[in-house]
């Protein structure tokens, strides 16, 4: 049993890996709507948290995190509402098509992550 729960979470822990091991979370520019250029071109985007189990259910599935994420009001987390903490995030890597959508993903990343498909 311990060897199969080992072999589960080794899968969940490879298959949420590539969202934060720099691989971006999006095919499509937000900014242009055009092809990402994932090679060279990327924004990161830290989204915190109130808790570890927020934190998790964001993990669980990037994408609908970060359309949470560009809802919430700063401060707030995306999950539940609550105040964040400073010690509970996750960071996300958005693909975009150039160097000046980075800079805008970067400069407002709310507007841009609810574009994000």
């Amino acid at each position: 049993m311990k060897k199969i729960l080992s072999l589960i979470t080794c899968g969940l822990v490879l298959g949420l890996s590539s969202a934060f091991a720099g691989d971006p979370v999006n095919t499509t520019c937000p900014i242009k709507d055009k092809k990402v250029d994932a090679s060279s071109k990327t924004a990161q985007v830290e989204v915190k948290f109130c808790c570890g189990k927020c934190k998790d259910k964001f993990d669980a599935d990037v994408l609908a995190g970060l359309k949470k994420f560009a809802a919430a009001k700063d401060g707030e987390c995306p999950i539940s509402g609550k105040p964040v903490k400073d010690d509970k995030s996750s960071t996300a890597t958005i693909g975009v098509c150039c160097g000046g959508c980075a800079k805008k993903v970067k400069a407002d990343p709310k507007k841009a992550l609810a574009k994000v498909k």
